[in-house]
């Protein structure tokens, strides 16, 4: 990441530098969620007057009591679920991804079985960590968006109107 104003840099520094960002956030959300799991480990609240870390945690920043609560509840997420930690920290898929999955994991259709249970966290962890670009249903790959074949949308005339 360089010093450079944005009006500095060409077409191909802005791209460089908005996926470093990019990244570079991901990190960073990955770190927080990391030491949240750790907080809960330790019970590090007692102290600062807090019953829950969600809350400490706004009061403490300028983040918004649902963001908190977000990030506390993946955080506990992940304890249950360290596979699918492991694919979040290890950056193969986004927070909300990761979150879908967990929750699925944890809260299965009620006739499915343990192992089936494995193969779909497997099955979902792979889809989820796909670029939208790489997966055949892109909106890209659909003729229907392709310019030569996109059709104008018809507008339907008005009934009624205002009757006095």
């Amino acid at each position: 990441m360089g010093n450079r104003e944005a009006w500095q840099l060409d077409g191909e520094g802005l791209k460089t530098e908005v996926l470093d960002l990019v990244r570079a956030r991901h990190d960073m959300q990955s770190r927080t969620i990391h030491l949240v799991v750790e907080m809960f480990t330790r019970d590090t609240l007692p102290d600062t007057g807090f019953r829950a870390i969600a809350q400490w945690l706004h009061r403490s920043t300028n983040l918004e009591i649902g963001e908190c609560s977000q990030l506390v509840s993946l955080a506990r997420l992940f304890m249950l679920e360290p596979v699918v930690a492991q694919s979040f920290h290890d950056g193969h898929i986004d927070a909300l991804k990761a979150r879908q999955v967990a929750q699925f994991c944890q809260r299965p259709p009620k006739n499915m079985q343990i192992a089936d249970i494995e193969k779909a966290r497997e099955i979902l962890l792979d889809l989820a960590s796909k670029k939208v670009s790489d997966c055949d249903g892109s909106p890209s790959s659909h003729p229907a968006y392709r310019k030569e074949v996109r059709q104008p949308r018809r507008r339907r005339p008005r009934r009624g109107g205002f009757r006095a």
